[in-house]
């Protein structure tokens, strides 16, 4: 028994690669998800968010309070148009746009309610709350006290019409008195009628797919898809490892064959699993697979071709099926962390969602928001993008692995 171990140890310490991939494993992904979520213990390096405005009344008044905003440490204020605002959100380059509505300087100046709004993508709800967050009471300590101070004094003329206008000026200057210095004695603003200075509207899909539901089915979906096509391309090592490679080697046929052969196993298993996945999510949770098919068809496509050809060449660069479930490992939870399956993209910081675009799971995940959240056709440009790059990463990483191939596959078959 203690000779079996023994044995079992010496191979294992014998191939370094599998070893060092067992051991290093834990270390990247610990060092990731802790940047992830917590930084690396300090906020005072955080960047502003980027906020998109509009501002539809253009008069001094709103350019001042988007000048005020942008002032902040927190938030970068970029100008933009309404129509080109709302598009960017909708396809979800853009989180959310605030909204300065004409009339915002008459409303100010009539005491009434503030015509601000931020229209933000449904989908991105945790977004959200950092914006309200900082929004609500700035917006309340630059805008909110004028607008309460007009509501007292129309308040006050109403109860009292009949009051002499000597006197009524009187009393409106001790009102301004009091209300000087934007803040009250605590140093807080609140809206005397209890409204809030700043309306949030969610900008709703065409045809609305919940959008955690989006998020679960094609964040899991291709993360399992990566899993089960590394499996597959390292059945070649397997065939090499108990000689079936050899014998496949002496048949009437090319050696890269054998390599196409796999390529299509791979993708046609690729297919059927993502239609078995989003099937069965339409069966039992009700995702809306039928109100755009042809565009459906064409992201399973580009996914399946893109993570097949991972599969492929993960198995053509390793040496063994211990370093292959190594690096299956290690390459997929990592792609998995930072392409949004296991944390959707918009709530990591800055710099892990540009590091995102190297992954095969954000640009499946995205067009997937695409075709179940945004409703986009199949011939928009967002949606042909992320098409585009998918079949890119097939292609290249399928060229990849036929050089591989010839190189550690077929020199020691």
């Amino acid at each position: 028994m203690f000779k079996i171990a023994l044995k079992d140890l010496k191979l294992f310490r014998a191939d370094k690669r599998a070893m060092l991939l067992t051991f290093l494993l834990p270390i990247p992904l610990i060092t990731l998800f802790s940047l992830a979520f917590g930084g690396m213990g300090s906020s005072s390096g955080s960047k502003a968010m980027i906020l998109i405005a509009a501002d539809e009344d253009k008069t001094p008044t709103s350019k001042r309070i988007l000048q005020q905003l942008d002032s902040l440490k927190e938030i970068d204020i970029k100008l933009t148009g309404l129509d080109t605002a709302k598009n960017w959100v909708r396809k979800g380059d853009e989180d959310a746009v605030l909204i300065l509505h004409k009339g915002l300087k008459d409303s100010l100046d009539a005491g009434k309610e503030m015509p601000i709004e931020l229209v933000y993508d449904k989908a991105k709800q945790v977004q959200m709350g950092l914006y309200m967050s900082v929004l609500s009471g700035n917006l309340m300590r630059i805008v909110g006290t004028k607008s309460m101070e007009k509501k007292a004094m129309n308040r006050f003329d109403s109860q009292n019409p009949g009051m002499d206008s000597a006197m009524k000026a009187g009393v409106h200057q001790m009102i301004a008195s009091n209300f000087d210095g934007g803040s009250g004695a605590d140093g807080k603003t609140a809206n005397s009628d209890g409204g809030a200075i700043l309306k949030a509207t969610a900008m709703e899909a065409q045809k609305e797919n919940a959008p955690g539901l989006v998020q679960a089915v094609a964040g899991t979906a291709v993360m399992m898809l990566l899993f089960s096509v590394a499996g597959l391309g390292a059945s070649l090592l397997q065939e090499k490892e108990e000689g079936t490679l050899k014998k496949l080697l002496f048949a009437p046929l090319s050696p890269q064959s054998i390599l196409f052969g796999k390529m299509i196993s791979a993708n046609l298993i690729s297919i059927v699993q993502m239609v078995v996945m989003f099937s069965f999510s339409w069966l039992v949770f009700g995702l809306n697979i039928k109100q755009n098919i042809p565009a459906l068809i064409l992201m399973i496509l580009a996914t399946a071709f893109a993570c097949s050809g991972f599969g492929v060449f993960l198995a053509s660069f390793a040496k063994s099926r211990a370093q292959v479930q190594g690096l299956t490992t290690l390459i997929v939870l990592t792609m998995s962390a930072i392409g949004g399956s296991m944390i959707p993209a918009f709530v990591m910081p800055l710099w892990m969602q540009k590091m995102a675009v190297v992954s095969v799971n954000y640009w499946s995940i995205q067009g997937f928001y695409d075709i179940f959240w945004r409703v986009l056709p199949v011939t928009d440009p967002v949606f042909l993008s992320r098409v585009g790059v998918l079949f890119l990463i097939g292609l290249v990483l399928n060229l990849l692995a036929i050089r591989m191939y010839k190189k550690n596959i077929l020199n020691i078959a």
